[in-house]
């Protein structure tokens, strides 16, 4: 059962102060995401997919804006059990967990960066996207996450990527790419529909550590991006000082970076990121990244902000 501590009910009140909003909040947060899966483009076809899960007597509903997602509505078993989910002919992926890729839209032949890559299921969307082409690096430091990752990429298909056993701040400042993913490490407050025990860790210190980290990963990915590339910044949390906070300070160190509008898929409008949260005013710009709030559209909560690289002075 989710139960939030007074200071997480605290912050989202301040995030939300008109109460039938908050109230809303509060109770989606205590039910369970819908089931999802992604088609894996590499080998399948939303028409296999919608095949397969007729066979089964799986009720679906693919949805009007995001390709390649399905929501199962009758789902009796575990998904990870279905020889299509083992084989990677689809992946569970959670509706807000896909849009980051899509924003960042890797294209046939060029350089992509993941920077935070385990599990993979961002991964192999991106791999999608450019068509099994290009480059496409992936980091993890950790040896056995990095090794699950090689696992699911290959049974995904994906040939154009290559597994970093490194963390990627520590990657050479002289490497380019023309896109980089970030999907941050952070407090995980969107998890709790999923995991109500992620809430178990969560303190204002912990959400402090994780800005921290952000901010590093950040400033390494702008390093690494060409000049005109795209970055696309996302996390699972809410927390203005891991969404808006670390954009505000990655700005501020490099002004050639700017925030640019996100055209969102139908059906998922998000609201506008933070102009500014207790004491603490954020960089203009603020209101092209979106916000995804669960009681708005049944998603996990998500925050995306979509940046491009300008000549530096």
């Amino acid at each position: 059962m989710t139960v939030f501590s007074p200071r997480l009910l605290e912050r989202y009140r301040e995030l939300l102060p008109e109460k039938e909003d908050f109230d809303s909040f509060v109770r989606v947060s205590k039910t369970r995401n819908p089931k999802t899966i992604r088609t894996n483009t590499l080998k399948a076809s939303d028409a296999w997919v919608e095949s397969r899960l007729r066979e089964r007597n799986i009720s679906f509903e693919k949805h009007e804006g995001v390709p390649h997602l399905f929501t199962l509505q009758n789902l009796s078993f575990l998904l990870g059990g279905m020889w299509e989910t083992q084989m990677g002919f689809w992946q569970p992926q959670e509706t807000a967990s896909q849009l980051p890729p899509l924003v960042l839209d890797a294209l046939p032949g060029e350089h992509v960066l993941d920077m935070a890559a385990a599990p993979g299921n961002k991964t192999i969307q991106l791999a999608s996207g450019m068509q099994n082409t290009g480059v496409l690096v992936a980091c993890e430091p950790n040896k056995e996450r990095a090794k699950a990752l090689r696992f699911v990429l290959g049974k995904a298909g994906v040939v154009n990527a290559g597994v970093a056993l490194q963390d990627s701040l520590t990657l050479p400042d002289s490497l380019r790419f023309d896109k980089i993913l970030l999907d941050a490490p952070c407090s995980g407050e969107g998890l709790l529909r999923k995991k109500p025990q992620t809430l178990k860790s969560w303190s204002e210190k912990y959400v402090q550590h994780k800005a921290q980290l952000q901010v590093k990963m950040a400033l390494k990915a702008v390093a690494l991006l060409k000049e005109g590339g795209t970055l696309v910044y996302s996390v699972c949390t809410l927390s203005p000082e891991e969404c808006e906070g670390v954009l505000t300070t990655l700005l501020h160190a490099h002004p050639a970076m700017k925030i640019v509008p996100i055209s969102m898929p139908a059906g998922l409008a998000g609201r506008p990121g933070l102009s500014s949260f207790r004491n603490r005013t954020f960089s203009s710009g603020m209101s092209h990244a979106v916000r995804l709030y669960p009681q708005d559209h049944n998603t996990q909560s998500f925050f995306i902000a979509k940046l491009v690289k300008g000549r530096e002075k």
